[in-house]
């Protein structure tokens, strides 16, 4: 299999000590691809409006995580995020700053991916002409597209379906979604704007799932 940097790594270890120049890059061979959604739906939601696109900077900080997560299984993300910086500061362009979310969520995707994964695809789509049209009836106003808000809608579903979230009452998980979402998304989406879709999202999904 071929990553975008058009190379095949038959050991994940030596990608870590690889000598880096010009464009990050973090290739690894195992199913990543599998979790490209997930990445890209973090991108979406926290970097799509930036100075930096997805695939040349930000995905190889992602990968970087989630086989930094491989190669430490067990391990708990204090314990090596120092290592982690210093890696990244030696081997590549972009500053650790900027890419550490990235590098803890592609961590946390090995450990629990479908904690965080747009998963469940098909599931999504069969809800989404329900989303698109409360889209349109609850932002009126807004100068956005649907695809703006599709990974705010999904937030919700992905909430809606979890195991941890979809036998308890809104009012009851509200407090530890919005919590999530701050920490996550920070002030680039604010919750209060934001708060609608992803409760219609969680409604929808839990109000067809019971009449199935």
């Amino acid at each position: 299999m071929k990553t975008d940097t058009q190379t095949v790594v038959t050991n994940p270890s030596s990608v870590a000590d690889a000598t880096v120049t010009g464009q990050d890059k973090h290739p690894i061979e195992d199913d990543y691809n599998t979790h490209d959604a997930s990445f890209r739906r973090h991108y979406q939601l926290n970097y799509a409006d930036g100075a930096h696109d997805y695939k040349s900077f930000y995905a190889p900080a992602y990968r970087y995580g989630y086989q930094l997560s491989a190669e430490h299984n067990g391990a708990a993300w204090h314990a090596v995020e120092q290592e982690a910086q210093e890696h990244w500061a030696s081997h590549h362009t972009s500053a650790w700053s900027d890419v550490a979310d990235a590098v803890h969520y592609g961590w946390i995707e090995e450990r629990d991916p479908d904690r965080l994964r747009v998963h469940h695809h098909e599931g999504f789509e069969h809800h989404r002409p329900a989303f698109e049209q409360h889209f349109v009836t609850a932002f009126p106003d807004t100068e956005e597209t649907f695809e703006h808000f599709e990974p705010i809608y999904s937030y919700g579903y992905t909430m809606a379906v979890d195991p941890d979230y979809n036998l308890r009452t809104w009012s009851d998980v509200e407090p530890e979604v919005q919590a999530m979402w701050e920490r996550e998304y920070h002030s680039r989406f604010m919750w209060e704007d934001y708060r609608d879709a992803v409760r219609h999202a969680w409604e929808e999904v839990r109000a067809r799932s019971a009449q199935s």
